[in-house]
């Protein structure tokens, strides 16, 4: 739809409206004060033009209640936290409030929360742009992707199909490019490190558009806020508070009310600190929230088991320094007593090979019921995590092992490919998994010592999808771990919002039936000599297993070829005895023939500016085979002035050089031209 270049009304013609007006609001007969809007009768954004015939004065209030009450026949329908958001930054808007500030665990459909509000508030004529920003490579091009992009016979596909026009066209992953946006209607997804690389760029167009658009700081954890001067803020902290002068609002979405550090986060308010809080730390102020109890109730978050293995810990000590005492000692203990040392216990192969060994387990147990679930496992660094990848490779031969390992290099196409192309297990280190969305995992193995609970639920969070391949409430998540202490008190946590999750859904549902029918201290120089990990217990939300009844139950279930949960499998075990369950068509090793499918698959998705880079070398490689083609190699006499005359031809034919072929259609354009050389 072709709109028309003058967005805004000027002084001139808002003189006239305001004459024909009379000076009162063509709709509610209210007095124009100073803030009257120049509204389009049809709106701007549908092809209305700028005129005196299409304009009408309104106050603000029924400027913005007509942008509202426009009918859509879009097919997105909100979550209640969604919907909750979208109400909130209305409100904010109207009220007066500059920020909102949203705590959601993951799953909870963030993503969509935000996209929808910037189209509501582009259809009601508050913005015109929406500016993201995020951690990581992978979430930038997973926005992008996501919203819009072209399937391989060039239709537009993505999120942006649940809206009806007007909506947003193309949001892009920028990195230092300009222009950030082109026109009314699209916004740019970057990550905090671009921003803080090319802070000029990102200022500048803040800036240009000044009240015009919606911030987004996601997983806004990354920002910190050194409001107490001593040191704990961030650069991107200082950055986004910067640019949040020039919006018209920002919206923060984290899933953790505190940074690692227990610093706060750029732009949030905390209340007073709760007595008796061993930290001190005060709550966030939050204006809306999504928690695992709430993806429980509203069915798009999974029930869990955790299956923790204990482990028998020999620590030497050398040079005691306490009192009264020297020379060396050496103290074995259980790990499920004392988590001390825990990474160096998760270092040891005889600790961490169960623990893949179980992933891998549990993993060909889900594959039973369909071959697309597959596995997680996230591990300490880069180091561990290619040992995981080398021993699953030996040890399970035929097994389709992913691995990403660096956020901003390889982990991008590796995260992107292990979503589209049929795989068994992803391995990837400790950060590189935040805000990624594969539904398909429902096996989490936690290799790590990090042990904040937002880290765990963001871990965690990556199993806890409900996938639309399988029906919701027959979807599990499996968390193999170490038993550690924190790791039980993150499963106490677990269990009591799945509790109340399940609660809500029991009431809900008698509900229904009602109406139907009517920092550590170290004394001595001390390591751990060995680990050796030990008994395997499993919990879910109401039951424990302990490790000889799980050994009985894992025996059973490889007799009569069970795929089910642990703690499942005990209930249907202590309501109804041992019953045989042979599940047919069980997926076997993978075949040599299988990894020849794999390379066959289609490509998954990519963002516009990896769309340009391939025509780009698409196009090189045609100017090369034409050249070839005429007697002329690399390297010979000429060549290079022949490249120069060949490029020059193809960019006068196509109206565009290398650089300026900076969009999809631009760049097919020149490669056009180059393979039409003759």
């Amino acid at each position: 739809m072709e709109l028309d270049p003058q967005r805004f009304f000027n002084s001139q013609q808002r003189h006239v409206l305001f004459s024909l007006a009379d000076g009162l609001c063509e709709l509610c007969g209210e007095e124009l004060g100073t803030g009257w809007h120049g509204d389009h009768r049809i709106p701007w954004i549908s092809g209305g033009p700028t005129t005196i015939e299409n304009g009408q004065a309104l106050c603000a209030g029924c400027n913005h209640k007509k942008g509202r009450e426009m009918q859509f026949q879009d097919t997105f329908k909100p979550r209640p936290f969604q919907a909750d958001v979208i109400t909130q930054v209305i409100d904010g808007i109207e009220s007066g409030r500059n920020r909102t500030i949203v705590l959601a665990s993951p799953g909870s459909g963030k993503t969509l929360a935000y996209l929808s509000l910037a189209t509501r508030l582009l259809r009601e004529g508050r913005i015109d742009h929406i500016a993201v920003f995020v951690p990581r490579v992978t979430l930038a091009q997973q926005c992008e992707i996501g919203w819009q992009h072209l399937t391989p016979d060039r239709k537009q596909a993505g999120l942006c199909e649940l809206f009806e026009s007007p909506r947003f066209g193309k949001i892009w992953h920028r990195t230092n490019e300009v222009p950030l946006t082109s026109g009314t209607g699209t916004g740019f997804v970057a990550t905090y490190s671009a921003l803080a690389t090319s802070e000029s760029i990102f200022t500048e167009w803040a800036m240009k558009h000044q009240g015009r658009f919606l911030l987004i700081a996601d997983e806004a954890q990354f920002c910190g806020d050194d409001r107490d001067g001593d040191g704990g803020g961030t650069r991107a902290g200082t950055l986004i508070q910067k640019l949040h002068g020039f919006a018209l609002h920002s919206l923060l979405l984290t899933g953790t009310p505190y940074r690692a550090d227990n610093n706060p986060l750029v732009l949030a308010d905390y209340e007073d600190a709760r007595p008796g809080d061993p930290k001190g730390l005060r709550p966030l102020v939050k204006h809306a929230e999504a928690t695992y109890a709430d993806g429980i109730a509203e069915n798009y978050l999974r029930t869990f088991e955790l299956s923790r293995t204990d482990a028998s810990v020999s620590r030497r000590t050398l040079g005691d320094t306490s009192e009264r005492r020297s020379g060396e000692s050496l103290l074995t203990y259980n790990l499920s007593d004392d988590g001390d040392g825990l990474a160096e216990v998760l270092r040891d192969p005889r600790i961490w090979e169960p623990l893949v060994d179980q992933v891998v387990a549990k993993v060909r147990d889900k594959q039973k019921f369909n071959a697309a679930y597959r596995g997680l496992i996230s591990c300490m660094g880069q180091n561990e995590a290619k040992r995981v990848q080398k021993y699953l490779q030996q040890r399970h031969p035929g097994l389709r092992v992913g691995i990403a390992v660096s956020s901003d290099t390889d982990a991008p196409r590796a995260l992107a490919e292990f979503r589209s192309l049929p795989m068994d297990i992803l391995v990837t280190v400790r950060m590189a998994f935040i805000g990624y969305d594969c539904p398909e995992i429902t096996v989490v193995g936690i290799l790590t010592h990090y042990r904040d609970r937002g880290h765990l639920m963001q871990l965690v969070g990556r199993g806890l999808r409900v996938w639309s391949g399988m029906p919701p409430r027959e979807q599990s998540c499996l968390i193999i771990a170490p038993d550690d202490p924190r790791m039980q008190e993150f499963l106490e946590y677990l269990r009591g919002q799945n509790e109340e999750g399940l609660r809500r859904v029991k009431e809900r549902e008698a509900a229904a039936e009602i109406t139907e029918s009517s920092e550590k201290e170290q004394l001595a120089l001390s390591y751990v000599e060995s680990a050796v990990a030990t008994t395997v217990r499993a919990a879910s939300n109401d039951t424990d297993i302990e490790s000889d009844e799980l050994m009985l139950i894992e025996s059973i279930k490889v007799e009569v070829d069970s795929a089910e949960d642990a703690t499942k499998f005990a209930r249907f075990l202590e309501l109804y005895g041992i019953r045989t369950k042979r599940v047919q068509d069980v997926p076997g090793p993978r075949s040599e023939q299988d990894t020849e499918v794999i390379v066959q698959m289609p490509q998954p998705p990519r963002t516009d500016k990896e769309i340009i880079e391939d025509v780009r070398s698409r196009t090189s490689s045609a100017i090369t085979k034409y050249l070839h083609a005429r007697g002329m190699a690399p390297g010979s006499p000429g060549y290079q002035d022949a490249v120069t005359k060949a490029t020059f031809r193809v960019n006068e034919s196509a109206g565009f050089t290398a650089k300026t072929a900076n969009t999809v259609d631009r760049a097919e354009k020149r490669l056009k031209a180059a393979l039409a050389l003759k």
